[in-house]
This record gives C-alpha cells, structure tokens and sequence, in this order.
C-alpha cells in the first residue's frame, strides 16, 4: 500500500513538472517543525543574532542554461496582511547547516520592503548544484510558503545517485517477485 502512495506522489509530481513551462519550477513546502540552525545576515558576513534556532526547508537544483533567473518567495497568509517572516538563502556547491556562512551566493529578506515575500533575481549556471533555503527571520515563525523560479532554461531537481536507481530497481524486482510467488502459491492449493 505504501508503495502504490509513494508510485501515485511520484506520478503526481511528473504530471506537475510536465505541464509547467521548461523555464519554471514552482514548490509549496512547509517550515515548520523541521530542522533548525542558525541563519547567516543577509550579506553572509555573520550570524544572525536573533535568527540562532530557524526552521528551514532545502530545494536542490540545478539549471539547464546560465542566464539571469528569478527567485520569489511567498509566505501563507500574505494576501491577508498576516504572512509568517520568511527568509531566502541561495548556496551554491553545497549547504551545510553548521556552516551556514560557506557557499552563500545571495539572500533576501522583505522583498520589497514587504514582509511575507522574498527574492532576488540572480545569475546561474549550468553544471552547479544550487540550494535554496527557505526560513524564518526569527526563531519563533515558520509555515507554508511557495517558490517560484524562473529563468531562460529549466529547472532541474537535484538527480539522485545511480545508487539510489540500482536499490529502487532491487525493490520493485523484489516486489514483483513477491507478488509472482504469492499468486504461484495460492494457484497450488
């Protein structure tokens, strides 16, 4: 039964990255209780003193062709004048939590002076894995938020490891397996 989930969240997401243009990618995900750490300052020159315990969410991407892209964040409730202060964070090559200050690229907090929206638009290139952290100015906020980015070329979710193809290969032959046997012993009886 959990496979037939994780199969349908799965097709679920194809259908979703399909019908998007080759130049968007967009994601609605959730702070809160997940992990924390202490964020940098918005120009990575430091630790945030009052951001010292943030939940925060990571997209790994990477991008199909360099250019200008931009990057929007949108926090739950701000079309009702009540958005959680979300924060932007923009690695590139890694992200570390413990090393919140290594490989930033760029950030922003109140896009626009407004609380409840981040972004910045920001020069990318291909064969760079980036990651994009989602979080909070302070400790106390988190919630749902939605990311968009946009750009000249595609939006490409980080690949997994061959690894992880060859035990999801083992896994459905295991299943099938396991299904085939099981219809053979009930056809014995």
């Amino acid at each position: 039964m959990k496979l037939i989930s994780m199969l349908r969240s799965a097709l679920a997401a194809v259908a979703v990255a399909a019908a998007l243009p080759a130049s968007a990618a967009f994601y609605v995900d959730d702070t809160t209780d997940g992990p924390t750490y202490q964020r940098a300052v918005e120009d990575f020159s430091g630790l945030s003193g009052v951001g010292t315990a943030v939940s925060y969410d990571v997209f790994s991407f990477s991008v199909s062709a360099d250019g200008l892209y931009s990057v929007r964040s949108f926090a739950q409730g701000l079309f009702q004048d009540q958005p959680w202060d979300q924060f932007l964070f923009l690695y590139s090559g890694s992200f570390d939590p413990t090393q919140a200050l290594s490989n930033g690229v760029i950030a922003n907090d109140d896009f626009n002076s407004t609380i409840g929206k981040s972004g910045f638009d920001v020069a990318l290139a291909v064969n760079t894995a980036y990651y994009l952290v989602t979080t909070s100015f302070y400790n106390e906020e988190s919630g749902t938020f939605l990311n968009i980015i946009t750009g000249p070329g595609a939006i490409l979710p980080a690949i997994p490891e061959p690894g992880t193809y060859a035990m999801l290969a083992i896994g459905l032959l295991a299943v099938a397996f396991a299904v085939r046997r099981r219809s053979s012993d009930s056809r014995d009886i």
